[in-house]
């Protein structure tokens, strides 16, 4: 179900930065990347104009090492950036849908997935899905990962998207969680790691 400007699977990458846009240590390691690892900007509660307008010397930098970025749920900025993709968030389905399916026509259509409603809810809108949490991590310390089975039908359910895992991911709990269907991983203190 790729989009119109026709990403092969082999372009999309393997390792995701997962970069809060209200963290400003998270431009070092940006700035370390290579092209072979996609960058999420995400930012905790409503993104606002003055966010985006933020955003652009990063993406800026992007376009110019050939990264993949993806920036939170906003028509307008999608467009004027030319991104990869834009990260839904639950209340961005809710109140946008129609906004959604005109999106989904020119960017691929990101979310993460929590559980099996939420799979199901969001199935047939997105196209690239992070399955969290896949182990304890620092981000979100009192929230218990996703048991094996769990994560295994999500994969099953999914399995004709591009499927991730987030939380708590390194290349060593990749290879423990290297599931059927399971492309890669995104993440945020793995990167850190490599600084």
């Amino acid at each position: 179900m790729l989009n119109k400007f026709n990403y092969k699977k082999k372009s999309i990458p393997k390792k995701w930065f997962f970069f809060n846009l209200a963290i400003k240590d998270n431009c070092n390691i940006l700035f370390k990347l290579d092209n072979k690892v996609g960058v999420v900007f995400y930012k905790n509660g409503k993104s606002e104009n003055s966010l985006f307008e933020k955003m652009g010397p990063l993406v800026s930098f992007c376009k110019k090492k050939g990264i993949n970025f993806v920036i939170p749920f906003s028509s307008y900025w999608a467009r004027k950036y030319r991104a990869f993709g834009v990260l839904i968030e639950e209340n961005d389905m809710i109140a946008n849908n129609r906004v959604l399916v005109v999106l989904k026509k020119r960017f691929k259509i990101i979310c993460k997935v929590h559980n099996i409603i939420e799979a199901i809810q969001k199935k047939e809108i997105a196209d690239i899905f992070f399955i969290s949490p896949a182990y304890p991590s620092s981000s979100h310390p009192g929230k218990a990962p996703l048991k094996n089975y769990i994560f295994l039908c999500l994969c099953h359910l999914l399995k004709r998207k591009y499927i991730y895992a987030l939380g708590g991911m390194n290349d060593r709990n990749f290879k423990l969680k290297n599931f059927p269907f399971v492309m890669g991983y995104g993440g945020i203190s793995v990167f850190k790691e490599k600084i």
